[in-house]
């Protein structure tokens, strides 16, 4: 059997070597999660009848085992248990020959059972990995800045947790892993995964975010709904005590200011119970812009206490060029006052080659303090510094922009951009290699 490292190694070669074969990387990791799903079926407990299971798939060779995987495909969309017909709603191979099915099958028979965290963990990185090679279809926050953002939160065994605009699950994992290391005792007694309500509009994200909970044992993977948050009644929804969402996305590349990201923050803000607390990301655009946007930060710094805003690094979000900022903030009273740390400034440049870790962040975690709405002593930092606070008046003279910056940017050679061309020489490089050693592994 593969250790984890060689099986994650084994699966993204795949995936780049389909790649090559006009299989997209979104379209492998779907027939991946497919095929995934009935081999570790049983040791979830799920019932697959016979003639559809893993067993029968791989009894046949062929153009048989291709035509029979269609057949599996087709009937499990009208299976009874609702996130098994989610995993293969509209179902429909994108393999072109039963070579290319072949080949997935043969990886996926060398994975280690019985299932157990890590296959989730191994999931999770094929997912962050292969995000760089089909970034068109796959949005996800970097795990180092998605862990920061539920560390500071703290959600708590019983909270109610919510994400209207889900991806691959990544904030209802970081979430559920984080309550079961704080809940201790309380966890072992109760031994139930917290309550989600998570809704994905793309349904590539949504079958894997499904496989994404399945994966990491989370007893009720339906939560993660295939929908538009924005179409239902906000009357329906319970409120929440905690929110963690990236609205980056959210928006067509035809809305030049991003109305579907400002729907979704004023989805959050009034669907967030009173006291609850929220961590959301979005883009630069709507901070500063006029007109609707400013109308949703008045409202937002009316009825909300937004105590924090980390001025995200440039990029993080690659190869899109979207910059971020991460808001914290929590329901009910008016915001006095801000707290803005600048990463971005005079930083790295991050994305493809150069990856956000937990020590980047470090600096801003210490100073947020330990108090999840950010009522934890702080100090400015004055004008030199990346940490300042300003109050109400201050923000209402700049119309209630919050994307202040007050830092020079300080032209040094470590802040010089990696030019597009020398990113791609890079990547090339890098394929290579990858290549090299996959060859070198198989002698």
């Amino acid at each position: 059997m593969m250790k984890n490292a060689d099986m994650t190694h084994k699966l993204i070669a795949l995936a780049k070597f389909l790649l090559k074969k006009d299989i997209p990387i979104h379209a492998y990791l779907t027939e991946l999660t497919w095929l995934l799903f009935l081999k570790i079926a049983p040791f979830l407990g799920e019932t697959i009848p016979a003639h559809l299971n893993w067993d029968s798939l791989i009894s046949k060779q062929g153009k048989e085992q291709y035509e029979h995987y269609k057949k599996i495909l087709k009937e499990l969309e009208q299976h009874a248990t609702p996130h098994i017909a989610g995993l293969y709603t509209y179902a429909d191979t994108a393999f072109k020959n039963p070579e290319q099915l072949a080949q997935v099958i043969t990886t996926i028979a060398a994975v280690n059972l019985p299932i157990d965290e890590q296959l989730g963990d191994v999931f999770e990185i094929l997912l962050e990995k292969c995000r760089y090679e089909d970034a068109a279809r796959l949005y996800m926050a970097p795990r180092s800045l998605t862990d920061l953002m539920v560390i500071l939160t703290q959600p708590k065994l019983g909270e109610l947790i919510q994400d209207p605009l889900a991806g691959t699950a990544s904030f209802v994992i970081a979430a559920d892993q984080y309550i079961q290391v704080t809940s201790d005792n309380e966890w072992d007694k109760k031994h139930t995964h917290p309550p989600f309500i998570a809704i994905e509009p793309d349904l590539v994200q949504q079958r894997l975010a499904l496989m994404n909970c399945l994966l990491h044992q989370i007893d009720h993977p339906q939560h993660v709904r295939w929908g538009d948050s924005l179409l239902s009644n906000l009357q329906t929804w319970p409120q929440a005590d905690v929110i963690l969402s990236m609205l980056l996305f959210a928006s067509k590349p035809n809305e030049e200011k991003h109305e579907t990201s400002l729907a979704l923050l004023q989805h959050i803000y009034l669907t967030l119970k009173p006291g609850g607390r929220a961590a959301i990301i979005v883009p630069d655009q709507i901070l500063k812009a006029g007109g609707a946007a400013k109308k949703i930060r008045t409202t937002l710094l009316d009825t909300c206490v937004l105590h924090t805003v980390l001025r995200l690094p440039n990029g993080l979000f690659y190869p899109h060029k979207i910059n971020a900022h991460l808001l914290f903030f929590k329901k009910g009273e008016r915001t006095k006052t801000v707290w803005f740390y600048d990463l971005r400034t005079n930083n790295a440049v991050f994305g493809q080659l150069h990856h956000l870790t937990r020590e980047h962040l470090k600096a801003f975690e210490m100073v947020y303090g330990d108090d999840p709405n950010g009522q934890s002593p702080r100090h400015d930092e004055g004008e030199n510094g990346r940490w300042r606070c300003f109050n109400r008046d201050a923000l209402t003279k700049q119309n209630n922009r919050l994307d202040l910056c007050w830092l020079q940017e300080i032209e040094t050679e470590k802040n010089h951009f990696v030019t597009e061309k020398t990113r791609k020489v890079l990547s090339q490089t890098i394929a290579e290699l990858e290549t090299l050693t996959e060859i070198l592994r198989d002698e």
